[in-house]
C-alpha cells in the first residue's frame, strides 16, 4: 500500500532539494539560479562591516588593554578594557589653527595641563598630519 505519486512532484530526491532551494530564493522553477555574486549583499552595509576604526589615543598611543573578569567562583573570562576615547577639538597656537584629535580623556587632563603642542612634543607626535 504505497501512495500515489502526485505529477507534479519530482521523484529525484535531487531535483527536489533544487527545487525548495529555488523556491526559497524566490525563483520560479523555469528561470536560472541566480549566480553567488547575485547573491552577495551590495551597498554600504558589506563595506562597513570590514572597516574597523582603531581604538587608539591619537597623542599617547594608549589602546586596548586585555585584562580578566573574575567570577565569585574564580572562573576567568578574558575581555577587552578600552580607553575612554573622545574625538574633540583643539586649538594649537604653533600651527595657528584647530585640530581634531581622538584623544583619552586621561590625554585632555595633561593637554590642559601642559598646552596642546607641549603635550604632542613629549609624546613625539607631528599635529601637521591631523
Amino acid at each position: 500500500a504505497s501512495r500515489p505519486q502526485l505529477a507534479s512532484t519530482p521523484r529525484d530526491p535531487d531535483m527536489r532539494l533544487l527545487l525548495l532551494c529555488a523556491l526559497a530564493l524566490g525563483c520560479s522553477a523555469f528561470a536560472p539560479l541566480p549566480s553567488k555574486q547575485q547573491l552577495r549583499p551590495t551597498g554600504r552595509a558589506a563595506a562597513a562591516s570590514s572597516i574597523q576604526m582603531l581604538r587608539v589615543c591619537d597623542i599617547t598611543g594608549k589602546k586596548a588593554n586585555n585584562a580578566n573578569r573574575v567570577t565569585f567562583s574564580n572562573k576567568h573570562n578574558a575581555y577587552w578594557q578600552y580607553p575612554n576615547l573622545q574625538t574633540k577639538k583643539f586649538f594649537s597656537p604653533k600651527l595657528d589653527r584647530t585640530v581634531k584629535l581622538k584623544v583619552a580623556t586621561s590625554t585632555i587632563r595633561t593637554i590642559r595641563k601642559l598646552g596642546l603642542d607641549e603635550t604632542a612634543a613629549k609624546y613625539g607626535v607631528d599635529l601637521a598630519k591631523f
